[in-house]
């Protein structure tokens, strides 16, 4: 059976107020959440991808460490992060967060219809991307693949990808994940969400 795992990253601080926070990486409690999340991954893991950000390549390597994965088989995508698939203009979306706030930008994620400027068509995004996940799955047909990116990549796939959109209270949390399961054909999608299961 193979399954992939899409992680958002390990604790960070605060990110400074008018910032996007690239250059923001883990805290030493990320770094210790993040062995302590490596050491209950049971499965062989196969294939590790990373959004290029350093706070979700530093979650990656020290998942392979644990893991027992080649550091350099790390894969960077640009698809989980620096921008995300939901990004069509950087900056254009980085006009919203300034703007609106990111509740309202986060609502928008969740569960938004309207076409906002620097977003695709999100519906359409998501589709695409659940696309390359399974394409990603069929060719690897056994193991665990470990994809680590950020909240909004996150939350955006989970709540349209799964049969109810997520509400805000369930916005991901540190290392939380959405599991992609593959087997004989059947894709099953499990949100585990601080503790909930759904």
């Amino acid at each position: 059976m193979a399954k992939l795992l899409l992680v958002r990253h390990a604790e960070r601080p605060d990110i400074p107020v008018n910032t996007v926070g690239n250059e923001v990486l883990l805290t030493n409690k990320g770094k210790v959440d993040t062995r302590n999340f490596a050491r209950i991954i049971s499965d062989p893991v196969i294939s590790i991808q990373s959004s290029p950000i350093g706070r979700c390549l530093q979650t990656a390597e020290i998942i392979a460490e644990v893991v027992g994965f080649e550091r350099e088989g790390i894969v960077s995508n640009r698809d989980l992060g620096d921008p995300g698939f939901i990004i069509s203009d950087g900056a254009a979306a980085w006009d919203h967060w300034q703007e609106k706030g990111h509740e309202s930008v986060n609502e928008y994620l969740l569960s938004g219809s309207e076409q906002w400027d620097g977003f695709k068509d999100l519906d359409h995004a998501v589709k695409n991307f659940d696309t390359t996940i399974r394409k990603h799955l069929s060719v690897q047909s056994e193991g665990m693949h470990i994809w680590i990116t950020h909240d909004t990549v996150l939350a955006t796939y989970a709540s349209r990808i799964l049969p109810s959109r997520l509400k805000i209270s369930q916005w991901p949390q540190y290392l939380d994940f959405i599991s992609v399961d593959v087997n004989n054909g059947d894709v099953v999608y499990k949100y585990v969400n601080q503790g909930t299961d759904g």
